[in-house]
């Protein structure tokens, strides 16, 4: 027995077979259960104190009234074949469509979100590419009214009866139109060119208002009386419409504008249709693989297209027609909220929706996880090296509010300001979050790497953000959106994004939101909960104790001590400390699961004399530059990945006085019989140095500019004994790294292969000068040591 939902009643007089029932969708009984599923890196109490600590900052957002909400967009790859191109750089695949359908409807059940309505959408249209991708959702009501009702007469990917013929999307249409209250004679059937079957059929619609009071319109399209030809491709019909052949006319309706409090639009009578060619926007119902597939025109407010949705319904429940709804998806932010998932270069993303309290994100990311886990998908890949990497696509995080007028940042846009200094003045949030690609030309660019003036124009900025100051929507907009941007100006490639706040040049894009874009996957659900925690944790600091200290210059040093693991961890600490002294405790041990990943250990050798005395070498970042030349018009931005960069951490090298900063004298290293930087970290016997070095050849061309310089071999020395103390090579690609590592085990194997220990050596006389650029007092760079010597 099929359930109708009650708000079908007024389309009775034209869907006769409507039979009235109840109708109701009820929640998971544990929706706000916070017990720990994903949580793999935390032992119980770690987690325990984990969330302790989430509902201890919920209570402070509440006492405040910040009204804060967050939402994400996680990023997957194929549990099955990481090594496909699909899961490397290229955006569209058969497996990452099918697993996205899979995903919706394990989503879909999962969250069980009153009357959702399943959606199999377009999405962006990108440079070089014919078409929008898709973009697949799930979407509800906000005032808990169901959106759609009958959940059986939603269609899946796959018919799961007889496949649907051509006069099964006829009838709908024709239903449909009735129940919409329009003519039959707006309808028109479209063709592929040469063939006599009807692809689909049109309907030209457009909410319009009528002495007040907001109707369904339709018109006939000039010329189109006998049918239309498609324009040839191998798109959805309802983007392949001839639209630039109507004839042009001033007549153009406007599209109303009911709220969405407002009554449902009620067809009392048959409307009559509109002037010739006055409506642009149609309808159209095709079927595709099989099923009966709704293609919805763009709809500018959600009550229009909640009451469009309603009308759908009510033709399946009369046709007892399984359809599958397309096109354009509802209007943002006009009471319809929901969940995307979409294909992005080498990863299925997921747009979740935003939740305003702690337990609801530790129950919504856990349900996300464990689904996209159970299709097939996982949170992580493997470099050729054998190194565990995220998935390459980030997982961003947003703040706002429920609605734009109560964002927090719009509300208190001093609150913007905090958080872009914080983050200026610690180089930590910046990049221990973020993944392999960083530096200038990243998804996420610092705003001191992308353009040299910009912190003397951004303080101008910062001066009308003062704390208690009003400031207009639009003027925060105005003046920070030509400072937040990467070098070639993308508003959106930056690692605090306002492209979404309040943009004057896009009104739909005014939503009040900020964007965190240097967030990488993290492999377990409970590391993304920890970062989401700490933003949450600085904005209620930040609400009651702004940060408005000057911008700091840090010139030359983000390209080289603040790509080192030791000091990176340092400023990180600094973060915890100052977060603690406000009454927020993280703990570092919580961080250590990143640490580790980020910054993984390739070795470690105690030295022959004291083994007290130990060498490190550990990975350290490395800005890629894109390739400027190599773009292809495509989507996906090659990049060269030729640099690499270690850290070297000497421990117990006593001889030396401790001084922050100042260079080992008894103790030397040398790296391919060039020494190495080793600076105090004002620890008795520490030292910190780095290598950068180039990795492999961008090119296969010879040239010394352009020659690796590997395997490295390093040697410690003491100067005052002239002793070799022992020594590793390092090399950065295993013989058998031409391929992707299939598994973790292999990558795990291919990782330890890249590091040999070394007892013996030779100890230079005289030993070697130290070569190091005043812009790089850290790092020994092996290219301007090597082009020196040519």
């Amino acid at each position: 027995m099929l359930k109708v939902r009650k708000d079908l009643a007024r389309f009775q007089p034209r869907c006769p077979r409507i039979a009235l029932t109840s109708f109701r969708f009820t929640p998971p009984a544990d929706c706000l259960s916070t017990k720990p599923v994903t949580i793999q890196p935390f032992t119980k109490a770690q987690w325990t104190a984990i969330d302790a600590l989430g509902r201890q900052i919920d209570q402070r957002l509440h006492a405040a009234q910040i009204g804060l909400t967050m939402g994400g967009e996680p990023t997957y790859v194929s549990a099955r074949d990481r090594t496909d191109l699909q899961w490397r750089y290229e955006a569209l695949g058969t497996e990452k469509r099918q697993l996205a359908e899979a995903l919706l409807l394990r989503l879909a059940q999962r969250l069980n979100p009153v009357g959702g309505l399943r959606h199999y959408g377009i999405g962006k249209l990108y440079p070089g590419e014919p078409y929008p991708r898709w973009a697949l959702g799930c979407f509800w009501r906000l005032d808990g009214q169901p959106l759609w009702g009958n959940a059986d007469l939603l269609a899946t990917a796959a018919p799961s009866g007889k496949p649907q013929t051509w006069a099964a999307a006829k009838s709908f249409i024709y239903e449909l139109a009735t129940c919409l209250a329009i003519p039959h004679a707006a309808i028109m059937p479209a063709y592929e060119i040469e063939e006599t079957v009807p692809a689909g059929f049109v309907l030209p619609l457009l909410t319009t208002e009528v002495n007040g009071t907001p109707l369904w319109q339709s018109c006939r399209w000039t010329g189109f009386d006998q049918g239309m030809v498609l324009v040839p491709g191998d798109g959805p019909v309802g983007l392949r419409l001839p639209l630039t052949e109507l004839t042009d006319t001033e007549q153009l309706l406007t599209e109303a504008q009911p709220a969405f409090d407002s009554a449902p639009i009620r067809p009392e009578a048959v409307s009559s249709l509109a002037p010739a060619d006055s409506i642009r926007l149609a309808l159209v119902v095709s079927v595709e693989n099989g099923i009966v597939q709704v293609f919805l025109p763009p709809i500018a407010t959600g009550r229009s297209f909640a009451d469009v949705i309603t009308a759908i319904e009510a033709t399946a429940e009369v046709l007892d027609q399984p359809v599958q709804l397309s096109g354009y998806g509802p209007p943002i932010n006009q009471g319809i909220e929901g969940f995307k998932l979409t294909p992005d270069p080498g990863v299925l993303e997921v747009n979740i929706h935003p939740v305003a309290t702690w337990p609801e994100l530790v129950q919504l990311h856990h349900a996300l996880d464990e689904e996209a886990i159970a299709c097939g998908l996982a949170c992580e890949k493997y470099g050729r090296d054998g190194q565990l990497l995220g998935t390459g696509g980030g997982s961003h995080i947003t703040i706002g509010g429920k609605t734009p007028a109560t964002s927090p940042l719009l509300q208190r846009p001093d609150l913007l300001r905090s958080l872009i200094t914080y983050w200026q003045h610690h180089p930590s949030l910046s990049y221990v979050f973020a993944g392999q690609y960083i530096g200038p030309t990243s998804q996420s660019p610092r705003i001191d790497e992308a353009r040299h003036d910009s912190l003397y124009e951004l303080e101008l900025a910062f001066l009308a953000l003062m704390p208690g100051k009003a400031i207009a929507p639009e003027v925060v907009d105005r003046l920070l959106s030509p400072l937040l941007q990467d070098v070639t100006g993308n508003t959106h490639r930056t690692a605090l994004c306002i492209d979404k706040l309040y943009p004057t040049y896009n009104p739909a894009a005014q939503l009040g939101l900020l964007e965190f874009r240097g967030f990488e996957m993290p492999p377990y659900t409970g590391l993304r909960l920890l970062q989401m925690l700490l933003i949450r944790a600085l904005i209620a600091r930040f609400w009651q104790q702004p940060f408005t200290q000057p911008l700091k210059r840090w010139g030359p040093e983000l390209r080289d001590r603040w790509l080192l693991p030791h000091y990176l961890i340092q400023d990180f600490q600094i973060v915890l400390k100052e977060l603690k002294t406000a009454g927020l405790p993280f703990e570092l041990d919580w961080f250590t699961p990143f640490l580790l990943r980020r910054f993984p250990q390739n070795g470690k050798i105690a030295l022959r004399d004291n083994p007290a005395q130990v060498l490190e070498l550990r990975t350290a970042l490395e800005p890629w530059p894109v390739i400027g030349d190599a773009g292809g018009g495509g989507t996906s931005r090659p990049v060269d990945n030729s640099m690499e960069r270690v850290q070297l951490f000497l421990t117990g090298a006593v001889g030396d006085a401790p001084a922050v900063g100042a260079l080992a004298k008894r103790y030397a290293i040398l790296c391919n019989g060039h020494r190495v930087p080793l600076r105090s970290t004002g620890v008795a016997g520490d030292y910190v140095g780095a290598v950068r070095f180039r990795a492999r050849s961008p090119l296969d061309t010879d040239h010394a500019a352009l020659t690796p310089h590997v395997p490295l071999r390093f040697d410690v020395i003491d100067t005052w004994k002239s002793q070799h103390l022992g020594g590793m090579i390092y090399h950065t690609d295993p013989v058998d790294a031409e391929t992707l590592p299939p598994s973790l085990e292999v990558a795990r194997s291919r990782f330890q292969q890249r590091f040999v220990p070394v007892t013996d050596g030779p100890v230079p006389e005289p030993l070697p000068p130290l070569v190091v650029h005043p812009e790089a007092p850290m790092t020994l760079d092996l290219r301007l040591v090597h082009l020196r010597t040519e």
